[in-house]
């Protein structure tokens, strides 16, 4: 969680298509924990601080996983199994399998050898291990080489005899990227809006291609690439993310935005707006 940026936007954890964002309603925060909103409101100016928007209760995902994290939310759910620390990202993606497939049955760090899959899951005699990746998968934090999303893909699947699909964080929390799971023909989506990683930053020096394929899995690319997660064009209640509005000021280079290895025109990875800036500029 240490690449996220400042709170924006809200989430909804029942109309996610629409709505993405940092701060997450009391009481869909009660439905992902499996608890009595009563039993988060009473963590109010201790634990957890609560921001109204249009009289409902919201805090930061930030916070609620610190409390997870802590102890502190007498759930049923674990913040770790095993060597395996959970993420608030695994929890919402494990409610959100089954708010669009309620007859499915999810296993959390299933045991595959040596490793661990985030999320085992089994749908009519079909099976998909999913694993989310966040930005320290592409970045490193600590000193050591990162390997590549395939090597992890690879171990898990040859151990569960399944397709694993990797979850990467640009990939949107919502119902729509579900579906795309077991539905090939669904169309997926994109979003980012506060996070503090982008693709320029990625070290792996076929960072391009494995965005794309890792994208391609929900059917994410538009025809026109992929810049348009930055924006809401796609997401109808999505805040823009901030970067869009400082490398249009000048106070960042568009860069940024692309990652190594990549051979495709710039248009592919820069939001629109941008993208024609730096043709007028040229």
């Amino acid at each position: 969680m240490a690449w996220i940026g400042g709170s924006a936007g809200v989430f909804r954890l029942h109309d996610s298509d629409d709505n993405c964002g940092s701060m997450v309603s009391l009481s869909d925060a009660a439905d992902i924990f499996d608890v009595e909103v009563s039993v988060l409101a009473g963590l109010a100016n201790t634990t957890l601080k609560f921001t109204e928007v249009e009289g409902e209760q919201f805090v930061n995902e930030l916070d609620l996983h610190k409390a997870w994290g802590s102890g502190v939310i007498p759930t049923a759910h674990p913040s770790r199994i095993g060597s395996a620390k959970r993420s608030l990202d695994e929890l919402i993606l494990m409610k959100l399998v089954k708010l669009v497939y309620p007859a499915a049955l999810i296993t959390p760090q299933m045991k595959a050898g040596r490793l661990q899959a985030d999320l085992f899951v089994e749908l009519e005699n079909k099976r998909i291990a999913i694993e989310f990746f966040g930005p320290s998968h592409f970045i490193p934090q600590y000193p050591g080489e990162l390997k590549p999303p395939d090597e992890r893909r690879s171990a898990i699947e040859t151990k569960l005899n399944c397709e694993c699909v990797v979850w990467p964080y640009w990939i949107q929390r919502c119902e729509s990227n579900v579906r795309a799971l077991y539905q090939p023909s669904t169309v997926g989506k994109a979003s980012v809006w506060s996070t503090k990683a982008h693709f320029g930053d990625f070290v792996l020096p076929d960072s391009a291609e494995i965005i794309v394929d890792l994208s391609q899995r929900f059917n994410a690319v538009g025809t026109e690439g992929i810049g348009y997660m930055y924006l809401a064009t796609r997401t109808k209640n999505k805040p823009v993310h901030p970067i869009v509005k400082r490398i249009l000021e000048g106070k960042e280079r568009s860069e940024r935005l692309i990652p190594k290895g990549n051979a495709r025109p710039s248009s592919f990875w820069l939001p629109e707006c941008i993208e024609r800036l730096s043709a007028e500029s040229a």
